[in-house]
């Protein structure tokens, strides 16, 4: 049965003010350089009660995971199309550099702040963010293993090349490549940089 408008209006506010929330905490974060941000005070940067910030997040931990958890959805959401069974695994290696330096170039302090608080035992929502990292690592590991299996069978890459060892060497130079450019005043264009990446991986990958 189709849900009501009034329902379908309230899943948009909802949703809405989730975002919100969540847009304020990494802004807060990032330009504080620490998740020690109190729940008052994200609740008055985003414009609702401190009760209202409860209703979508049981804890500032499970905040904190959420930040991390929606940089990453969008990610998958930029590359979802590009990376369709009919793209090539350059295409594939591309539009997942590229959607990646988007993504950090929204929130380049969050980024730095998420990479500080997860390798800092014991920091304020490091549990938090290190089971989020986690569980999107897993999920790069998976996209990285099916392009370099895909890379080998098209031909485009070395046919003596081991995915598993492929996987760490690209996502060395990703993470790599991400944690300059977070730190960088004036990065160079997004497009740019994906291409250098990729084209720098595609040769040591290349026969």
């Amino acid at each position: 049965m189709p849900r009501r408008a009034p329902d379908a209006l309230k899943d948009v506010i909802r949703d809405f003010r989730r975002d919100q929330i969540m847009d304020t905490a990494r802004r807060l974060f990032g330009d504080r350089g620490t998740t020690d941000v109190s729940m008052d005070e994200i609740a008055a940067q985003a414009g609702v009660a401190r009760s209202t910030v409860y209703v979508y997040f049981a804890s500032r931990d499970e905040l904190i995971a959420a930040c991390v958890e929606s940089m990453y959805d969008r990610l998958k959401e930029t590359i979802a199309d590009v990376v369709a069974d009919d793209a090539s695994p350059a295409e594939r290696l591309r539009a997942l550099v590229l959607g990646v330096l988007e993504r950090i170039d929204e929130s380049p302090e969050f980024f730095r702040l998420a990479m500080a608080t997860q390798a800092t035992a014991g920091a304020a929502g490091s549990v938090a963010v290190g089971g989020a990292l986690m569980m999107i690592g897993l999920d790069m590991i998976r996209l990285l293993e099916e392009l370099a299996v895909a890379g080998k069978e098209a031909g485009d890459f070395r046919s003596d090349l081991d995915p598993e060892r492929a996987v760490v060497l690209i996502g060395q130079q990703i993470f790599g490549a991400l944690s300059v450019r977070a730190g960088e005043p004036e990065p160079i264009l997004a497009e740019q940089a994906a291409d250098e990446i990729c084209d720098f991986v595609r040769r040591g990958l290349g026969g």
